[in-house]
């Protein structure tokens, strides 16, 4: 199993200085992903970075290994209380170093400190990897929630409370 880079380092997005990283790491994203959906969102959601990203509501991650960014994840406000985690794409090079790990693990916590009391995401049926990540990081399928569209699963994660609900 190779090792998480050594230098590795998990921080917060920093706006406007990081727009364009952000934007460019969604972007791949997007396109590893070939949904046109996802396509047609992020044109709005570049537009207007950091927008519902922005704190008190949202926060953007980026993982750098060494100088390189090499990683990207996001939550959101979906409503009182709840956030929903998008945008987690590491770049193929990098994969199986557990920086998706990092990065979840990183927005749970941050996610928690900011108030919310539940995490929530949708994940594609077939996506076995990523739903395994998501279970190990204490995922498990809502049953209350409706996906966006066919194939995909809502999964939630209880977040423990450490001040007034977002």
């Amino acid at each position: 199993m190779r090792e998480v880079p050594q230098r590795l380092a998990v921080g917060e997005a920093r706006w406007p200085e990081d727009r364009a990283l952000v934007e460019r790491l969604f972007r791949d994203y997007v396109a590893w992903s070939g949904d046109a959906s996802s396509r047609e969102t992020l044109e709005r959601e570049a537009s207007r970075l950091p927008g519902r990203y922005a704190r008190p509501h949202g926060c953007v991650l980026i993982a750098h290994a060494g100088p390189d960014p090499v990683g990207v994840a996001a939550y959101r406000r979906r409503r009182t209380g709840v956030c929903e985690l998008t945008r987690l794409f590491v770049r193929p090079a990098f994969r199986g170093l557990h920086i998706a790990e990092e990065l979840v693990a990183g927005l749970i916590e941050t996610a928690a400190e900011a108030g919310y009391r539940a995490m929530v995401l949708e994940v594609g049926e077939t996506m076995t990897i990523a739903r395994d990540l998501y279970a190990r990081s204490g995922f498990v399928p809502d049953r209350r929630g409706a996906p966006s569209q066919p194939g995909l699963v809502v999964l939630r994660r209880e977040l423990a409370r450490t001040r007034a609900p977002a």
